[in-house]
């Protein structure tokens, strides 16, 4: 079996060869690195361009979005299962090959992540979620959520009542580590390029489980997110994008099912969200740079 790597890279700077240098020890003879870049202004590229690894890029002249910038790696790809790793990622040894063993034991999965730590070894909530619906996302800006993390009913939306060292079928996992089988792209199609930026990975999620793949999360397959470099670079838009894509989902999944006064609360919310957390970002990013 061969695994085609797929990392989609904007301005992340010095992470990207360290991601690669991670990466690269697992590599087998029959995987390959695909780099996809989406206008990058900065040289990271260059840092990796004799990388023994010998990554094949993929150019854009403008930024496509990373569904976009996925697609095209799909469509290049060789491999029977695709590999998303973000730029700004460092790969334990033995996660790869653990990732391919793990779905070789579970030909049900369409889909599957592993865990996924912050840079001092706590685990990121967003490696296993469930769908944001009406109801879980209501339970998150309400706090329910966080005041009783171990229930079903309220916590939802980071699956918290889970235990993270134990493999679970989940709703959804991140796109930063993300395994999918090239059979699932054959049925359902690639990511939804109404998604630029966020949402994408979700969304991908949920059209697999209806199609009847199941979503795993494979705690013995660790890597570590320094999450955001990539959208450091940009934070304003990258906020707005956050909250634009939430409502894109929202509307191509719950929007029928959903009662008109909800929906306009929803919409509401979004709008005010789009509005207030890019200025939030761009003041934070503005303090960090002092």
């Amino acid at each position: 079996m061969a695994v085609t790597v797929i990392v989609v890279n904007y301005n992340a700077g010095p992470a990207l060869p360290r991601m690669v240098d991670s990466l690269a020890p697992a590599l087998g003879p029959d995987d390959e690195l695909l780099v996809v870049d989406n206008a990058s202004e900065d040289n990271s590229l260059d840092l990796i361009s004799n990388h023994a690894s010998n990554p094949v890029f993929i150019r854009n002249p403008d930024n496509r979005g990373f569904s976009a910038a996925v697609n095209q790696g799909m469509a290049a790809g060789r491999g029977d299962f695709f590999l998303l790793l973000n730029p700004d990622v460092v790969v334990q040894p033995g996660t790869l090959r653990e990732m391919e063993r793990f779905m070789a034991a579970h030909p049900g999965a369409g889909v599957a992540g592993g865990r996924v730590c912050e840079t001092d070894g706590r685990l990121q909530l967003a490696c296993r979620r469930g769908f944001p619906s009406p109801w879980v996302a209501f339970c998150r800006l309400s706090g329910l959520s966080f005041m009783f993390p171990q229930s079903t009913l309220f916590a939802r939306y980071n699956l918290t009542f889970l235990d993270p060292d134990q493999e679970a079928e989940v709703d959804a996992v991140s796109g930063s580590f993300m395994m999918i089988r090239r059979a699932v792209t054959e049925q359902i199609g690639r990511f939804d390029e109404d998604f630029f930026l966020y949402a994408e990975d979700i969304d991908f999620c949920f059209r697999a489980k209806q199609a009847g793949w199941k979503v795993m999360y494979n705690p013995a397959a660790p890597i570590t997110h320094a999450k955001g470099v990539c959208a450091d670079s940009s934070p304003g838009p990258a906020a707005y994008q956050f909250y634009h894509t939430m409502w894109t989902f929202h509307k191509k999944h719950f929007y029928k099912k959903t009662l008109p006064p909800v929906n306009l609360l929803i919409w509401l919310g979004v709008q005010g969200m789009k509005f207030v957390k890019p200025r939030l970002a761009q003041f934070k990013a503005a303090r960090r740079s002092k």
